[in-house]
């Protein structure tokens, strides 16, 4: 029987193929200046089929019978429509301009659907227009401006979180959505964000490793796709489409910086009763970027585009003065800080933190080329590589809290700020052919991804190293790194059937390996080398990795899906993918996407979509394993703890009950609109729904509480207490999503105004019990400890509900007239919230430490818990109003070849709200929240741009 099916599904595809009469017609598309344009798409007109340009600009298009016209279009240019007449030869050449309804690449596989036709909704962000409009140099930020559904903030004191910017989109982690570059996935980052950031537990992919000059476009599915697309694209998808141009050297360059003020005073002067203006004028930031892209033929049969971009960005500081203790007590328990300050001539800005962007020096390459390798097939290839060195700042070591035995106050006798450096590599590369095989269009393609991140330190110190060898401190550390590589091979292959109105079939299938590696610190970064001092080992504010961390760990995955839509009418269309999985480590996944849109009129659609998914543990998270110096909130403010990361088959898990990881699960519903009711206004409003089982997050610490066993282990790793990667809870989340365009050219098309209002509205919960706390994937074992409010706090509950923006908005104007053009634009960030992890309310919460809780009995001190909190509140929580950024930017073409932009982000320095958790903001050092962010704390940036472009 299964060779009577082999045999006879080819045979059924050679009838489709034979009983409709084709024609075919062939021709070239170009440029206003001549160029060909590589992957401009060829469409039947009033009909869903098409296709796109090969390498040299030429199209190949069977039609029906009877087919009167082709409609061409590229990203920016505007759409062309031709007759065909009785010739079957028809060249297209495209003028420049501004259109709405791009063609996409995700969301459909289909050659011919624009994101207005699409059942599902997908942006289409033109890179290259924004960035001459905008201060902001790397994708994140760009995005982050720009659709309301992506949101980066750049994260302060978090480690390596410093120097990669997590990305998300619809308020879900930068895990739950799949980025790919031409339409290949792209591998993540080395990096686990194990710090205190919004993003706690979770790994990103670096898309400012790209050049934003290289892109030409980006496109953002907002739907899940993992049966179409794989893991992780429970969120959506983000496909990053590079420049193929030739014949144009485009040159950028731009310099900026921040220019604001704020107010470093405000706790200080509060605390010492000083009438007098709290805020400082600030310039710093100091940023640079130069990037140089040009494209050439590769004889009469080719392309190649090469992108060369280097940033600097200088580090920012927005510090509180410091309001604490900073020197020891005198033998009379005295604290003597004025008079040695004064002594020393100094002042307390002298012990000031670095809170803010990180220093960072960026360069990269990137290659997009393809070749005609006959009339039927072509070879591309395209990749790139990136390094990134980045230096951040950690917290503080102030005198006093120097043990004496260290030595170190001898080489720093008014403590010292540690620093920790980064080396960032990036590397990726995919190479295919794509063409035809008979009648269908195939694509076999390899791509290589891999990622490396060192860690060094710098001034700083291994206390228990400068108490054995006092002559000798040591104050630069090899910390060891982290590398993540991924090599995936794909097979794609589609067709498109003159059945009804049209049907494409795509098959297709994938085999991935994915290899995460530790590398060991040298010996000093992490050692103890006088366990009798009973002061913290390794180097200070980040100990390296030891030895019995390191290790290479692989798993592979296969994966076969079958993706078709069908246009029923001209009306109605229905589509469905379905994608089997299996992964070596952890077993089988199954994946279904249904979809349908149904035109009520020509211009007004509507459409819907439902969909289950599946993000696989990422082999970061199931082996990365490390004792991290984290700074807490407690009753007494901020306190170190030397916190072990475990991994879940370690002895520590199992004593815990721990279980394996697993894959997260999802479900997504959604239903939207489409209207475009005159020629250039258009309308799309999407809701959304998806919930998420068994979902990742890092636990808390957990104390041995008296397990003899577990302080062993805990001992040996250097940490005293214990955290790990953990399927904790249930989410759910919920959104609407509104996009408002319009563009109109007038007098004679020599003006252009154009504006585009988006907005997001978000609601994300964890899954909650009747009695209104949330539902925690805990274990027996687990809740024996008495520990469970460790696993997942009231902080943790807040990083996934209310620590991002619920809702975003950004209202775009662009003005156009000859030569010169402006850009206004208003960005709305809503409300944030934060969420103390300490409840009086809720013992689960407390603090397992004396005087508080007696580890023997498992029981609380009430009393000395409350009289440890400060002030009327008993809790830290504290939300954060919605602020308003307004950016400006005018250019003009001073001659053809050279333009000259110059404006403001965040015009009127707007900053978020100052914070007061963290115990009365940690001794005046933290002015706004590194836990929960908005639009960033920086302020107003003044930027030029200079753009130089040659035919």
């Amino acid at each position: 029987m299964k060779q009577l099916r082999l045999f006879l599904l080819p045979c059924f595809l050679l009838f489709f193929n034979a009983l409709f009469a084709q024609r075919i017609i062939t021709g070239l598309v170009t440029s206003e200046n001549g160029e060909p344009l590589v992957g401009a798409t060829v469409k039947v007109q009033d009909a869903n089929r098409g296709t796109m340009t090969d390498v040299t600009g030429h199209y190949r298009l069977e039609v029906p019978e009877g087919t009167t016209g082709l409609v061409f279009s590229y990203t920016g240019n505007r759409t062309l429509e031709l007759n065909i007449g009785t010739d079957n030869v028809l060249n297209a050449t495209l003028e420049e301009g501004f259109e709405l309804a791009d063609v996409v690449v995700i969301g459909s596989r289909a050659a011919t659907r624009t994101k207005l036709t699409t059942a599902v909704p997908v942006d289409v962000i033109p890179i290259q227009s924004v960035m001459n409009e905008v201060g902001q140099v790397d994708l994140n930020q760009i995005l982050t401006y720009v659709a309301p559904s992506f949101q980066s903030s750049r994260q302060a004191i978090s480690d390596g979180t410093d120097h990669v910017d997590p990305a998300q989109l619809r308020g879900l982690g930068p895990d739950q959505v799949l980025v790919l570059v031409n339409g290949k996935r792209r591998h993540q980052s080395a990096l686990v964000n194990v710090n205190g950031t919004v993003n706690r537990g979770t790994v990103g992919t670096d898309m400012n490793a790209i050049p934003a000059s290289s892109v030409e476009r980006i496109e953002i599915l907002r739907d899940g796709a993992s049966a179409q697309y794989g893991s992780d694209a429970i969120a959506g998808v983000i496909n990053i489409v590079t420049k193929r141009t030739t014949g144009l050297l485009d040159a950028t360059t731009s310099v900026g910086g921040y220019v604001t003020s704020y107010d470093k005073n405000f706790v200080y002067n509060k605390l010492n009763n000083i009438d007098a203006d709290p805020s400082v004028q600030v310039q710093d930031g100091l940023t640079y970027q130069g990037g140089l892209n040009y494209g050439f033929k590769l004889g009469t049969k080719g392309f190649m585009n090469l992108t060369g971009e280097y940033s600097q960005r200088g580090a920012t500081n927005r510090t509180g003065l410091y309001t604490g203790q900073i020197y020891p007590r005198n033998g009379a328990g005295q604290i003597r800080d004025d008079s040695i300050l004064a002594t020393n001539g100094l002042t307390r800005n002298a012990f000031d933190m670095r809170i803010g962007n990180s220093e960072v020096k960026s360069g990269g390459l990137f290659l997009n080329s393809g070749y005609s390798l006959s009339d039927n097939w072509e070879l591309y290839l395209f990749g790139g590589f990136n390094n990134k060195q980045g230096n951040a700042a950690g917290f503080y070591r102030y005198p006093f809290g120097i043990p004496a035995a260290s030595n170190a106050l001898s080489i720093y006798p008014n403590g010292f700020l540690p620093n920790i450096n980064s080396d960032v590599n990036d590397l990726a590369a995919s190479i295919g052919v794509r063409g035809k095989i008979g009648s269908w269009n195939a694509d076999l393609s390899q791509t290589y991804g891999r990622n490396t991140f060192d860690f060094s330190v710098s001034n700083s110190v291994n206390y228990t190293q400068s108490n054995v060898e006092p002559t000798n401190i040591q104050r630069e550390f090899d910390a060891g790194g982290l590398s993540f590589q991924q090599l995936t091979t794909n097979l794609d292959l589609s067709h498109e059937y003159n059945v009804l109105q049209g049907l494409n079939l795509a098959l297709g299938g994938e085999y991935r390996s994915d290899q995460f590696e530790i590398d060991a610190g040298e010996e000093a970064s992490y050692k103890n080398y006088n366990t009798a001092a009973g002061i913290g080992a390794g180097a200070q504010v980040f100990a390296g990795f030891q030895p019995q961390n390191t290790g290479k760990n692989t798993r592979n995955s296969a994966a076969v899906y079958a993706d078709v839509e069908l246009d029923l009418t001209q009306k109605l269309l229905i589509g469905g993918a379905l994608r089997f999985e299996n992964y070596s480590d952890f077993g089988q996944t199954v994946n279904y996407k249904a979809v349908a849109r149904y035109k009520v009129l020509n211009n007004f659609t509507i459409r819907a979509s439902s969909s289950t998914g599946f993000r696989a543990p990422s082999q970061q998270q199931k082996y990365y394993a490390k004792t991290n110096t984290l700074f807490v909130n407690g009753p007494n403010g901020l306190q170190p703890v030397e916190s072990g990361t475990f991994t879940n088959d370690s002895r520590p898990a199992v004593i815990f009950g721990i279980p394996e990881l697993k894959e997260e699960t999802s479900t997504s519903y959604a239903a939207g609109i489409a209207w475009r009711p005159l020629g250039g206004l258009e309308l799309t409003l999407d809701a959304y729904q998806i919930d998420i089982d068994d979902r990742i997050v890092l636990t808390n610490n957990f104390s041995a509480g008296g397990n003899a066993e577990l302080a062993a282990q805990l001992a040996a790793a250097g940490a005293t207490t214990a955290n790990f990667f953990a399927n904790a809870v249930n989410t759910r989340s919920r959104g609407l999503e509104a996009v408002l365009s319009y563009v109109t050219r007038f007098d004679e098309n020599s003006q252009e105004l154009r504006f585009v209002l988006a907005s997001t509205f978000i609601k994300n919960e964890v899954k909650k019990g009747a009695d209104g706390k949330p539902i925690i994937n805990s274990s027996d074992i687990l809740e024996s400890t008495g520990q469970v409010g460790n696993y997942f706090n009231r902080e943790d509950q807040s990083r996934i509900e209310v620590a991002n923006p619920r809702s975003k908005a950004s209202l775009t104007i662009n003005y156009k007239t000859g030569k010169f053009s402006a850009m206004l634009r208003n960005a709305y960030w809503g409300e944030v919230a934060y969420l103390d992890p300490i409840n009086f309310a809720d013992q689960s919460t407390w603090p397992k430490t004396e005087p508080y809780y007696t580890a023997a009995t498992m029981t609380y001190n009430p009393a000395a818990f409350r009289n440890a909190l400060t002030g009327e509140n008993e809790t830290f929580d504290q939300t954060f109003s919605p602020k308003v950024v307004t950016d400006l930017t005018l250019s003009y073409q001073l001659i053809k070849q050279i333009s000259l932009a110059v404006g403001a982000n965040n015009l009127f320095d707007v900053y978020q709200d100052r914070h007061l958790h963290s115990n009365n903001v940690s001794a005046g050092r933290f002015v706004y929240s590194r836990r929960v962010q908005q639009m960033g704390f920086n302020g107003r940036y003044i930027f030029a741009r200079l753009r130089f472009t040659i035919e």
